[in-house]
């Protein structure tokens, strides 16, 4: 009878101590852990995925952002035969999402398209470079449908959009889209570089102005009416832009 009480107090005490562990394990279990670091694809392996596609790589910048509510990361590197190159790669799946060589920036056309695949866009304000930590930046100010007024910053070489913001604004008349514009002007002049472009008035009218270097890298306005496409003046424009 004594064995069997000792054995009864041990399995008693045996299971006390198996209940305290488990509990003590599920705590540890359910201390906060950030989610989403667990679910990030180590940098490591997107280097390693990157040098597999590019050859010996040297990575020059590597920082984390966001892009429409994802999580990317933003490489610079300079790839096997010396170029410097961009890379936008999703932070979870390790996707690339997009490669951008960093001699030039991307044209304007590409980077309204870019705005144009995320917004409804009814009219293009103005555009402009800028930089913005170090990096340089196109913002584009346009009208969508709703008539909310936008100002989106995309990456100058990738075109992927930092940030926006909107407000509401009145509408506006029909106007020529900017893309038409632009590719008018290009007929004209091939090789123009645009340094920016802003919708305003000129004697009660609305025109686009363009700021761009032409052939010869000099400085020229192009005013447009804005609701025909019709040019009023294209001249050099020797004030600071």
């Amino acid at each position: 009878m004594y064995r069997q009480f000792l054995s009864c107090s041990s399995l008693a005490l045996i299971l006390s101590l198996t209940m305290s562990l488990i509990i003590v394990t599920g705590g540890k279990a359910e201390s906060p852990t950030p989610v989403e670091a667990n679910h990030l694809l180590p940098l490591e392996q997107i280097i390693s995925q990157i040098r597999k596609k590019y050859g010996e790589v040297i990575i020059q910048n590597v920082r984390m952002t966001e892009e429409d509510k994802r999580k990317v990361r933003v490489i610079d590197f300079t790839d096997s035969i010396n170029r410097n190159q961009r890379a936008v790669v999703d932070a979870r799946s390790g996707k690339i999402i997009e490669v951008a060589q960093l001699q030039s920036p991307m044209l304007l056309e590409k980077i309204i398209a870019k705005v144009k695949c995320k917004h409804s866009v009814v009219a293009i304000l103005k555009t402009r470079t800028d930089m913005q930590n170090g990096q340089l930046v196109q913002i584009v100010d346009f009208i969508d449908k709703k008539h909310k007024r936008w100002s989106t910053t995309l990456d100058a070489y990738t075109g992927m959009i930092i940030d926006e913001y909107n407000y509401t604004m009145k509408p506006q008349g029909k106007l020529v889209s900017l893309n038409q514009v632009l590719t008018k002007a290009r007929d004209t002049h091939k090789s123009m570089v645009i340094l920016k472009t802003r919708l305003a008035r000129w004697k009660k009218q609305p025109v686009r102005e363009i700021y761009y270097l032409d052939e010869s890298r000099y400085k020229k306005r192009l005013v447009v009416n804005a609701s025909t496409g019709d040019i009023i003046e294209d001249r050099l424009y020797p004030s600071p832009l």
